[in-house]
């Protein structure tokens, strides 16, 4: 079993992967059929539409509610939702990289902060949130 101190650790070295992460060939090819075909097949066959709408039920009336968006990178669409409609939105992020380009999409937004930590540091003291949305970071933990 891994203990807290072991996941820092491998944290500090995710963090150096996103912020100067090359794709390999294999993963360049997968990129560009996921962003491109598979995105396409989705929208046109009416998932996208779908899963926006099953989102938006979800979360609910966000105008009230305190939002931590976890490993965001530099922000998606929903972030941006999120973001956009919560009374508070904090994303977070262990790259600084990408959470540079998230500061600067949301930085017209005075509910909206970005912040790039290690939600599982000492130095990560936020609490006490309504909702908090996790896209695409099953496979670090």
């Amino acid at each position: 079993m891994k203990t807290k101190e072991t996941i820092l650790e491998t944290n500090i070295k995710q963090k150096e992967f996103y912020n100067h992460k090359k794709k390999n060939f294999a993963t360049s090819v997968w990129s560009k059929i996921r962003n491109g075909l598979l995105n396409r097949i989705k929208k046109n066959i009416g998932v996208q539409d779908q899963s926006y709408v099953l989102h938006k039920e979800w979360f609910g009336d966000l105008s009230s509610k305190k939002i931590l968006d976890l490993g965001c990178f530099s922000g998606n669409y929903w972030s941006m939702y999120l973001a956009e409609n919560a009374k508070e939105y904090l994303g977070i992020d262990l790259s600084d990289v990408a959470i540079s380009k998230l500061s600067e999409r949301i930085k017209h937004l005075p509910n909206a902060e970005a912040k790039a930590i290690d939600f599982l540091s000492d130095e990560f003291t936020s609490k006490d949130f309504d909702l908090i949305y996790a896209y695409g970071v099953l496979h670090h933990f």
